[in-house]
């Protein structure tokens, strides 16, 4: 066989090929744990955020601390889809199309401060993971997070911005006047000039240039907060 051949150059492309994807399977599946971890240690990091802890945590704390707080003040749930609790079960033991939801109580010396649930949903390029919290009225929005996504950097992925989730804080999921829910949503622009006044406490502003991923937001926080409401529906009670 001649190097200089068309069969050689393909046997030897083909040979080179099959090395790199054996070593980049070998190395994905050694680093699998490591990054299994990571990710549990970033779910936890971004529901102690969204709980607004009262003491928060360092900008510089390590797993281990954030690890520490998160045992002490965060106890887990299970919720089904009436809004009872699933006794004996953890968020970890749900399996896959299962009616059963997770739920975090942030509690401080035995007093619940807040409780946090997933959100997940459609953006404009990517699906979008999140927490969401409410005060321990039921009604009122503590905090949220998002923690995974693929939207347009500068458009749509200030959704990470300080600046957007510090809108939802004091926001309101229920209207104590008319009895009813009504999920927190984006407005397009500024709520103040797009909303009446008796809205806005429903309302957060919008992200200039980024419509779709704010009606994405807008519409993962409404399908959540309904599917969690059974169960708020009793902590706020008669």
């Amino acid at each position: 066989m001649r190097p200089e051949s068309n069969r050689y150059t393909f046997m030897f492309a083909f040979a080179v090929c099959a090395a790199c994807s054996l070593a980049l399977s070998v190395v994905s599946e050694g680093l699998k744990d490591k990054k299994e971890a990571n990710l549990a240690f970033d779910i936890k990091k971004n529901i102690l955020k969204a709980v607004d802890l009262t003491s928060p945590l360092p900008k510089n704390a390590g797993p281990a601390s954030v690890l520490d707080v998160y045992n002490k003040k965060i106890e887990e749930k299970v919720i089904d889809a009436k809004g009872q609790i699933s006794e004996g079960k953890s968020p970890d033991d749900i399996q896959e199309g299962e009616a059963l939801y997770p739920l975090y109580v942030y509690k401080e010396n035995g007093r619940i401060m807040a409780y946090c649930f997933p959100i997940i949903g459609k953006g404009l390029w990517s699906t979008l993971y999140g927490y969401f919290a409410l005060e321990n009225d039921a009604m009122t929005v503590r905090g949220i997070t998002f923690y995974k996504h693929g939207e347009t950097p500068g458009l749509g992925a200030e959704i990470e911005k300080g600046w957007f989730q510090n809108n939802f804080k004091g926001k309101k999921i229920w209207d104590t006047k008319n009895i009813t829910l009504i999920p927190v949503k984006v407005a397009k622009g500024k709520a103040k000039d797009s909303v009446p006044v008796d809205k806005a406490p429903f309302y957060v502003d919008g992200i200039s240039g980024a419509t779709m991923t704010s009606k994405g937001v807008t519409a993962m926080i409404d399908r959540w907060v309904n599917v969690y409401e059974p169960f708020f529906e009793t902590v706020r009670g008669p």
